[in-house]
């Protein structure tokens, strides 16, 4: 029994990187022409962050990880916010599949890391490589 069990969660996990595989690599063929990267400020990492109006997680999580982030790097990083009810078709284009969706970019504007579900300070930091 436990034996299927460790079995099924190796699996998730295999599905799970695959998927973040997936998009990641399906932002890189289209995100030179995404119109929601066309304001982009030259040589700044940016985090595209997809939420909802009726996400409780973006509310009280992701939001406020993601001012305070913001403010510690004073300028240095740019976060440009869509709300997927009102932009399906932008969602779709990323491959969001949950609110809140975090989709962190290096300074050129291409994709390097992708968040399903909330991702702190700490994580997005990590995936910034801003000490």
């Amino acid at each position: 029994m436990l034996e299927r069990l460790i079995l099924a969660l190796a699996l998730l996990a295999v599905v799970y990187l695959l998927v973040r595989h997936f998009q990641i690599n399906q932002l890189k063929r289209a995100s030179a022409a995404d119109p929601l990267l066309a304001d982009l400020a030259p040589d700044r990492p940016t985090i595209v962050y997809f939420t909802t109006p009726g996400c409780m997680t973006c509310k009280t999580a992701q939001q406020p990880a993601l001012q305070r982030l913001q403010q510690a790097l004073a300028g240095r990083l740019q976060i440009i916010q869509v709300d997927a009810s009102q932009h399906p078709d932008a969602a779709t284009r990323w491959g969001v599949q949950t609110a809140p969706t975090t989709f962190v970019l290096d300074r050129s504007g291409k994709p390097i890391a992708v968040n399903n579900g909330f991702a702190d300070e700490t994580l997005l930091r990590k995936q910034l490589n801003i000490p």
